[in-house]
């Protein structure tokens, strides 16, 4: 058997999502990503990433978009390589060009596993929490290039789906919930975490 992967792992470590609606049936409203990089061409590194209002068709006056990091190679590296070929985030471009990087965050995560697991991102005055709630039962994914976001990686994850999520900016919770839609081969809220995640360029 072909026990090794022959292609180039670009990077692994943790990618969890949380994306949240106004309306159910209606555009997303905030969409959310956190990184903790454990290996890369650019290093170690965590980013944490929300675009409130992300196509511009809410019409949420001075949306919140921002992308703290300590890592500022990494997290543009993430973002051109890898975000803006994520299927939600493609139609987000111009929420991404306009996006400043601010680099030197400080990082760190507040848990009750399975109650909730929080992953805190401080830079200068300001703070961003990214609350999972009623961690779900584990599942494991592995992706082959074809049909991976990229087109051009084996994506492998365990994901842990949430029960609800929130995204809390210095105090206020930003609007909208988490929403069932299909995600792999079940019906989950659009919230989860994304443990020991693995992207491999293939050969």
């Amino acid at each position: 058997m072909d026990y090794v992967r022959t292609g180039k792992v670009d990077w692994t470590g943790d990618n969890p999502p949380i994306y949240l609606k106004l309306d159910p049936a209606g555009d997303w409203s905030t969409l959310a990503l956190f990184f903790r990089i454990n290996a890369s061409d650019y290093g170690r590194g965590h980013m944490t990433l929300v675009l409130e209002d992300p196509y511009s068709k809410i019409g949420v006056e001075n949306p919140t978009r921002l992308c703290y990091t300590d890592n500022a190679p990494l997290a543009r590296y993430l973002i051109n390589d890898f975000v803006r070929k994520f299927g939600l985030f493609r139609p987000a471009g111009e929420a991404l060009d306009a996006l400043p990087i601010i680099d030197g965050a400080v990082f760190s995560v507040e848990a009750d596993y399975p109650k909730h697991v929080t992953e805190i991102a401080i830079a200068g005055d300001n703070r961003v929490d990214m609350r999972w709630n009623d961690l779900q039962d584990m599942f494991a994914v592995a992706q082959p290039p074809r049909d991976s976001q990229t087109g051009m990686h084996e994506m492998f994850s365990i994901f842990q789906p949430a029960g609800s999520a929130a995204i809390i900016l210095n105090g206020r919770q930003l609007p909208g919930q988490t929403v069932e839609r299909d995600f792999f081969d079940r019906r989950t809220q659009s919230a989860a975490l994304a443990h020991s995640e693995t992207w491999i360029r293939a050969s």
